[in-house]
């Protein structure tokens, strides 16, 4: 959980799914919404939970750790009621509550009556404040990333894994659901335990790390090592594997929760580089043919998704052959930017046209053309 300001407002949000299951990518749910732990419903108390809530979510949607504190966006913070569509509160667990309570009590908070309030905002506002901004939109697909996470602890040693008891687990994906991250958890069954074992993860061994991690088929892998030091520090080294490339870094905090934090806005901050184009960057018209459309329910899915993409701006059909359709895309980012967003989907696929003996394209393609195929 993380502290915000005040009295200590807690921030929260509903558990990731942490799911052993393979695949390229994921649709992140709840964007553009926060939850946030209140000590009473009354109005003041609301307006600041709802503040920090819009700064989350500003945070999530843009990909980037200081984005709520840029002067533009503070403004905005300052008066997050515009941006707000709806919001209720709920109970606390009975674990969570009595919790609460004793915070209540070392802050000499009377008649407290804690409980979570959701905000959700709207989204075309929250994008349109960061686009002002300069700032990117990160779009609800995003690449998976699979995380392996060693971890010693009072003479116990352990890989996590997705139905791991122990409460770093917990942590982890909290902080995953808070940053927007698709974070996935291996099984740790035998398969597992036998490709990959404690030693190889600690000492961060890269080939049988990349070898354990082919069954889960994730766009990335982030790798953590986390202890705790004879003085009560915790430390951890992070290191992030994507697209043939290797990012580290290192992470020290006094609550297990701060080295998590820094594992995931890592892995964050490298992922958004990459797949969130900022608003304005390399916007141009691209040229997309899709082959094996054949029938109106095809196009309508192939039309329904290309405007689903952050970075498509307009979508226009150009040319129609047969069973291809070539479309005009009004994109940000440029087109290497929106291959690497498409190829997160399971819609399309790339498509290489054949060539001819002479090594020219065959008549309907166009060099400057992305082509894909629609898949069933």
């Amino acid at each position: 959980m993380t502290k915000i300001g005040g009295f200590g407002i807690v921030l929260l949000t509903g558990l990731l799914m942490v799911l052993p299951i393979a695949g390229m990518a994921a649709e992140v749910s709840g964007l553009y919404e926060a939850e946030v732990q209140v000590f009473s419903q009354k109005r003041s108390e609301r307006a600041t939970a709802m503040a920090a809530a819009l700064a989350e979510v500003v945070v999530k949607v843009s990909g980037r750790r200081d984005a709520a504190e840029l002067k533009g966006v503070v403004r905005s913070i300052r008066r997050p009621a515009r941006f707000l569509q709806q919001y209720r509160y709920s109970a606390l667990s009975a674990e969570q509550r009595e919790q609460a309570l004793q915070e209540a009590a070392l802050n000499n908070v009377s008649r407290a009556d804690p409980q979570i309030v959701l905000f959700h905002f709207d989204k075309a506002a929250v994008d349109k404040v960061l686009r002002d901004n300069g700032l990117p939109v990160w779009g609800a697909t995003r690449p998976a990333t699979l995380a392996w996470l060693a971890v010693q602890n009072e003479g116990k040693r352990y890989l996590l894994g997705a139905d791991s008891p122990e409460p770093v687990r917990e942590l982890l994906a909290r902080e995953a659901q808070r940053r927007g991250l698709a974070l996935l958890l291996p099984l740790m069954d035998l398969q597992d335990q036998q490709a990959l074992p404690f030693a190889d993860v600690w000492g961060n061994f890269r080939e049988p790390i990349m070898q354990a991690s082919l069954r889960y088929r994730t766009e990335s892998v982030l790798v953590g090592r986390m202890y705790r030091t004879v003085s009560g520090e915790w430390q951890a080294q992070w290191t992030l594997l994507e697209g043939g490339q290797t990012q580290s870094w290192a992470a020290a905090g006094t609550l297990p929760v701060e080295v998590i934090d820094e594992g995931v806005s890592g892995a964050i901050r490298v992922l958004a580089s990459r797949y969130a184009p900022v608003a304005g960057e390399q916007a141009d018209l691209l040229p997309v043919t899709i082959i094996d459309v054949r029938t109106l329910r095809d196009y309508a899915r192939v039309t329904r998704y290309l405007k689903s993409l952050q970075q498509v701006e307009h979508v226009q059909v150009t040319q129609v052959d047969a069973d291809q359709i070539t479309f005009e895309l009004d994109v940000e980012g440029g087109p290497e930017a929106i291959a690497q967003t498409i190829a997160l989907g399971h819609v399309l696929q790339r498509y290489q046209p054949p060539m001819m003996a002479n090594g020219e394209l065959l008549s309907w393609t166009k060099r400057n053309t992305q082509t894909y195929q629609l898949l069933p």
